[in-house]
């Protein structure tokens, strides 16, 4: 049987093989174990493990306290447990136990993916991309001092692509034993440059066509690559799977996006340029008759005065005026 004890990162180290049937190993505290713990949570002999007569192993637990798990099922305290490979947890450390029952996998390619392998290149271009992005929006805004400003927004952005950087470096150097400074600038500046040039083009697109789907196609599109990001980052820097690591990333990409939606309400709710308009106004589809010149527009003038005078004085005769002496 392989005896090897899981490190912090979940990296088997210091392994010891035992041959021979009935030869046992001895796990704890006691400089006369035979593999022992710096662990308070173990007992001086915490527990025993037997190699058997067919290959596989028994584990005791030696009447401890916190007793001994395999694969987190407790041991009983009777006869054991019969196990052909498994993790053992003695207190708070973990032993990984394979014997010759247990399969040997291929050997796995090395094979490096597309962010890995072109980490170099892809971090020096959205870096180059974010900068862009920041001297751009100020060259637009037009201030007195431009160079200044550009200078301002390229630090800026650097500055915030170097601390997303340092965080997923810092897990992954947590998770990993490595820290994958490159590739998760690469992910992050590669991200952020996507999500700034995409979301700023929908604007002047929906604004050429009059069409403000292409707005929501630029959030959706943002929203795409933020999850990709976060999911990218996850997946480079712990050691969940793809599924636990898109979930993780679609709620954190739910929350980013509710977050920026409360700021860019509290924004134009104080933007003194903001326009409100009312409720959308329809005019009613009228017929109109074609430009006439305007002398037959008036040659029923004189024919409409002649009418008016009769009418004038047939009203007359009907009712006449009261005189004004009486």
């Amino acid at each position: 049987m392989l005896v090897e004890q899981a490190d912090t990162h979940g990296h088997g180290a210091l392994p010891r093989r035992f041959r021979g049937a009935g030869t046992e190993c001895r796990v704890g505290r006691d400089f006369d174990c035979d593999i022992v713990v710096d662990d308070e949570y173990a007992a001086p002999q915490h527990a025993l493990l037997t190699l058997l007569e067919d290959g596989r192993v028994r584990v005791q637990d030696l009447g401890t306290r916190n007793g001994t798990r395999v694969d987190g099922d407790r041991v009983p305290a009777d006869g054991g447990a019969v196990i052909e490979q498994g993790e053992v947890i003695v207190g708070r450390t973990r032993f990984r136990i394979r014997t010759r029952h247990t399969p040997t996998g291929p050997e796995r390619i090395f094979q490096r993916d597309f962010v890995r392998r072109h980490r170099t290149v892809l971090a020096v271009a959205g870096v180059s991309a974010c900068i862009a992005f920041g001297g751009f929006m100020q060259w637009l805004d037009a201030p007195a001092l431009m160079l200044r400003g550009i200078t301002t927004a390229a630090l800026l952005a650097l500055a915030v692509i170097a601390t997303w950087t340092g965080l997923w470096a810092l897990v992954s150097k947590l998770n990993q034993g490595r820290w994958e400074v490159r590739t998760h600038a690469a992910i992050a500046s590669s991200g952020a440059a996507l999500c700034a040039w995409e979301y700023w083009l929908a604007g002047p697109l929906a604004f050429a066509t009059q069409w403000s789907v292409f707005v929501r196609l630029g959030v959706a599109a943002a929203g795409t690559v933020a999850l990709a990001a976060l999911y990218l980052h996850l997946r480079k820097a712990t050691r969940y799977g793809r599924r636990t690591a898109l979930a993780l990333a679609g709620a954190a990409t739910l929350v980013i996006g509710a977050i920026a939606w409360i700021v860019t309400v509290g924004v134009e709710d104080t933007d003194v340029n903001r326009v409100i308009l009312g409720p959308e106004v329809r005019l009613g589809a009228k017929r109109m008759v074609p430009n006439r010149d305007i002398a037959d527009y008036l040659a029923g003038v004189d024919d409409l005065r002649l009418a008016a005078g009769r009418q004038r004085q047939k009203s007359l005769l009907d009712a006449p005026l009261a005189d004004a002496d009486d």
